[in-house]
């Protein structure tokens, strides 16, 4: 790291900003230790696009020299870089713990239902545990079925909702998304004991969906000269089954299944939650599916009844007696 911030100085009067991001994650990535050189160049990367508003060059360039001087200086930096240190210490145990065998592996593979508030993610550790080089050329997501949800979730966001830059959308119609392709990634290269990247697969969908997936990593075993392919989960276990509700408050479009199953559920469910208004009032009697916060009076509710009068009751496919709730749901806020 010292002799690449030194290169950095040395070329930096005449360089572009450009070329010395460039090359400060260049060198971040030719660190040998499993996973840090890596995950140090893109927290550097994403940091420094511009539209993210986060740390100067001069600054990240600083932060990196005094990680140099303790491991408590190297961790404050990650931490000031924006890292997540104890996931990233979980991944070091985990490519630790995988360094035996011939093969490319999934390692700490989680799947993490965010759904409407983000969207759903699949996240692993990639890690060649053999000898040579494997070149991963692809990502496949197969769909191996669908069920529609007529279920809607009737949240709207208490907070500032998170950014998500990379995502694969769903659609029933499709049954396999090359996510490399979709997202404009080169091939990764993994070398014995040098290669592990952090996978996160962010998903939202078109539809309202519960659907069941698999990931096929397609990949060229370069020891062996021929193109090879990894399953997660595999075949004889259950594939993966994330939720996908239609859930209009948090802004989720949907081309909707089942459209009368699903504008019955959410006619009965505000139905009920207009008698609340009127008459209970006591938070244990809620009609399910809708948070105390924002039933309570205050710009929240304010905000989940102009929500049902614009997205839900003028949505085309409402029926009369859904239209004429949002009045009933105003009045009744009134009161109290």
């Amino acid at each position: 790291m010292q002799r690449l911030l030194q290169r950095l100085k040395d070329a930096a009067p005449t360089s572009a900003r450009e070329t010395l991001v460039q090359a400060l994650c260049d060198g971040l990535r030719s660190i040998p230790v499993p996973l840090v050189g890596s995950f140090l160049a893109r927290l550097a990367e994403d940091s420094l696009k511009p539209e993210h508003k986060g740390p100067e060059l001069d600054d990240v360039v600083r932060i990196l020299e005094e990680m140099q001087e303790s491991d408590g200086q190297f961790l404050d930096g990650l931490r000031r870089l924006g890292a997540d240190v104890e996931e990233l210490q979980r991944d070091l145990d985990a490519i630790r713990e995988t360094q035996v065998g011939v093969e490319f592996r999934l390692a700490r593979a989680t799947v993490e239902p965010r759904w409407p508030a983000l969207d759903n993610r699949i996240a692993a550790l990639l890690v060649n545990r053999g000898g040579g080089l494997v070149v991963l050329d692809e990502v496949h997501l197969d769909i191996e079925g669908w069920t529609p949800l007529t279920r809607v979730d009737l949240s709207v966001p208490a907070a500032p909702l998170a950014v998500i830059r990379l995502k694969a959308t769903l659609d029933t119609a499709t049954p396999t998304y090359p996510l490399f392709a979709l997202n404009g990634e080169a091939p990764h290269q993994f070398a014995q004991a040098l290669g592990a990247e952090r996978l996160e697969i962010d998903l939202d969908s078109r539809r309202n969906a519960r659907y069941r997936l698999r990931l096929r990593l397609a990949y060229y075993d370069e020891r062996l000269d021929r193109s090879r392919e990894l399953q997660w989960p595999d075949a004889a276990d259950p594939a993966v089954e994330l939720d996908f509700a239609w859930a209009p408050g948090w802004g989720r479009e949907m081309d909707l299944l089942e459209a009368p199953a699903v504008f019955a559920d959410v006619e009965a469910r505000l139905a009920a939650f207009a008698d609340w208004l009127e008459h209970d009032r006591d938070v244990s009697a809620l009609p399910p599916g809708i948070p105390e916060y924002q039933a309570r009076p205050g710009f929240i509710r304010d905000g989940f009844l102009r929500m049902i009068e614009t997205r839900i009751a003028a949505h085309p496919q409402a029926s009369p007696g859904l239209r004429a709730l949002a009045a009933r749901l105003n009045a009744a806020a009134a009161q109290g």
